[in-house]
């Protein structure tokens, strides 16, 4: 191959060919030319100006970029005084999408385009040969791992043993390169194709029909931008697929993204690594947002809710509720659990509102609770809890920008109130309705369900195992780095404790903005009768 390399550095252009610049396109250059263009036996010749700076993979990519989806295979790259060189054939199509923008291709990294002239017909296939076929083989040969049957792909034009540029990104390269994986022995069972800026999935096609058929595709990191560009996956019986890094899953939800995928791939068992059914049934999940947009609201408030309610003063909850929110507590008692002969839910039971168990219909009303400082009193009179966030399964069911209901699950336990006590572990379901005031971001809870139990048997030993981190509740945790995410921090504070603009800065400046520590600093000094009365003024003027 390098010998053939130098051959055509020295080549001189046949006699026929025709030179294409800037300055010539105005004369119609191109049309004059057509049977040139369109003759499949004819080598052009690239020269790119401006590129003497940049390496092989940066120039070709770019160009490939420039004229995507079209086909234009380079072959036999090398560099002289005029620029960086190449030969192409069979590219009637690309070489007029680059003439239509006057042969200028933007150039990464740089400010200076890079510019192009092309040599039609610089020489004829019987007076350059080439045969890339051998090179890639063996590529493919060191890729290869026959004992797992995973042919690795990834970063594919990389590939320091390619002696030609192979962007699987080019539709015909890609179908080219899939074709000669049939001749691996054993035939892969696992793609991957990861890294290689790929947009179009129409050359799968080539591997479809495979006597041992594929049962994993790897595509994580490309280009792919919508799922009508992963039709192709319905020739296939996939079991494992990864996308994710791809700009479709940023586009859609999570459950949109689910169910997009399992439309084109029904026999799919696992996607981006997490399996997505048991059998024939979907598989339950810890974490599910109905609305993306809503993850922030659940982040906070559930960080905010069980912090107070597992504090020492649970009488500060009273401002998570609105003054006409209403409370209703349901108390069940589980046998044949590890907790049924230790644990109580006496406390529980006298302020259930469970219908079936109310002997009295007057108690119906009665444990209705109603207004904040009702349900205030209600939860300071219950035992002093720790809750596992770990053991959390939360669910966002409904959510828009005035109203939300999020549903969380788990373990909590009760402090002992004497050493001679054993530990007692509930169970527990709250079901919170949130309403937003007035698009303020001031947010209050109108209606909770709470229910209750003494805690299943597998629950009590799988909870309390991990040591409860400083952000263990929230969903995700980052210290912001940016200006912009120092703003948002300090409106979320501002919504979760009702301080105004300049004491929530002031106490997250105090904590390095760590919303965890910035609420905890919030705390005491509420605590204290530290924080003057126009420290909550935003907060009053919005309410």
């Amino acid at each position: 191959m390098q010998t053939m390399k130098v051959q055509v550095q020295l080549m001189q252009p046949n006699t026929e060919s025709v030179l294409v610049t800037e300055h010539s396109l105005p004369h119609g250059i191109i049309f004059k030319n057509t049977n040139l263009l369109n003759d499949v036996n004819c080598w052009h010749k690239f020269i790119v100006h401006n590129s003497e700076n940049h390496s092989r993979n940066e120039v070709l990519q770019a160009i490939l970029d420039k004229v995507h989806p079209l086909d234009l295979i380079p072959v036999s790259y090398w560099k002289d005084k005029n620029g960086s060189c190449f030969l192409a054939r069979n590219c009637g199509p690309a070489i007029q999408k680059l003439c239509k923008d006057n042969l200028v291709v933007p150039a990464p990294k740089s400010t200076i385009p890079y510019k192009i002239s092309i040599i039609l017909k610089f020489a004829t296939t019987g007076e350059f040969k080439i045969d890339v076929q051998k090179n890639i083989l063996k590529v493919l040969s060191k890729r290869y791992d026959m004992t797992t049957r995973t042919l690795d792909l990834s970063n594919f034009y990389e590939d320091p043993d390619l002696t030609e540029f192979c962007a699987l990104s080019q539709p015909k390269i890609m179908f080219f390169v899939l074709h000669l994986t049939k001749s691996l022995v054993p035939l892969p069972e696992n793609y991957i194709m990861s890294n290689n800026k790929i947009k179009l999935l129409n050359p799968l096609e080539s591997i479809s029909k495979l006597t041992s058929p594929v049962k994993s595709l790897d595509l994580r990191n490309n280009l792919l931008e919508s799922f009508v560009r992963l039709n192709e996956l319905k020739l296939f019986k996939l079991k494992d697929l990864y996308l994710d890094g791809n700009p479709l899953c940023e586009k859609v939800t999570e459950a949109e993204y689910i169910q997009g995928v399992t439309s084109l791939v029904k026999d799919l068992v696992t996607l981006d690594g997490i399996p997505i059914r048991i059998g024939s049934l979907p598989v339950s999940k810890k974490v599910f947002l109905c609305n993306d947009d809503g993850k922030e609201l659940v982040d906070q408030f559930l960080e905010h809710y069980f912090y107070i309610y597992d504090s020492q003063n649970r009488k500060l909850i009273q401002e998570l509720y609105h003054k006409n929110a209403m409370l209703s507590v349901n108390a069940i008692y589980v046998n044949s659990q590890i907790t049924s002969a230790s644990t109580r839910l006496y406390r529980y039971n006298q302020i259930s509102r469970n219908l079936h168990k109310l002997a009295d219909v007057s108690m119906v009303s009665k444990n209705l609770f109603r207004g904040n400082q009702d349900i205030t009193n209600i939860l300071t009179s219950l035992p002093a809890t720790e809750h596992d966030p770990y053991s959390f399964l939360v669910d966002l069911i409904h959510y828009t920008p005035r109203c939300a209901i999020i549903g969380v699950s788990g373990v909590f336990r009760e402090r002992a109130e004497s050493l001679l006590e054993t530990e007692k572990v509930y169970g527990f379901r709250r079901l919170f309705t949130i309403e937003t005031v007035n698009h303020s971001g001031l947010c209050f809870i109108t209606n909770e369900e709470f229910h209750v139990y003494n805690a299943m048997t597998w629950q009590v030993m799988n909870s309390f195992q991990v040591a409860k981190p400083i952000n263990a509740v929230t969903l995700s945790s980052t210290i912001p780095q940016t200006e912009k995410d120092q703003q948002k921090v300090i409106e979320a504070l501002k919504v979760i404790s009702t301080l105004n603009t300049e004491w929530s800065k002031k106490c997250l400046e105090e904590c390095n903005y760590d919303l965890k520590r910035a609420l905890s600093l919030f705390v005491d000094l509420y605590k204290q009768n530290r924080i003057p009365e126009e420290g909550f003024e935003d907060a009053k003027k919005k309410a």
